[in-house]
């Protein structure tokens, strides 16, 4: 038996679970990211996607390296290292 062939008698459920164990996790190289945005937002989202002929996850994955790539080098090296610290920014001493 080809693995078409078995994958063609997989439930849904038993897909999506081979998918994320593929995708997610330990050597997945992706994680999951559930958010909530106004309707007119996720519908400019899908004209940029479209326009650019990009999926949705392609088109967030490039507008939030771009706009990493402008603020870093807007940064001294000082404020390169504070970016990439793990404390949520809020979290940090004399924050307003």
């Amino acid at each position: 038996m080809t693995v078409e062939k078995d994958a063609m008698g997989l439930s849904n459920s038993e897909k999506q679970r081979r998918y994320r164990q593929r995708h997610l996790g330990p050597g997945g190289g992706s994680e999951r990211l559930s958010i909530f945005v106004r309707i007119s937002t996720k519908r400019n989202l899908e004209r940029l996607a479209s326009h650019y002929g990009n999926t949705i996850t392609n088109t967030v994955e490039t507008l939030i390296n771009e706009k990493t790539v402008s603020i870093l080098n807007s940064l001294n090296e000082s404020e390169q290292h504070e970016f990439y610290s793990e404390e949520p920014v809020h979290k940090r001493q004399g924050a307003k």
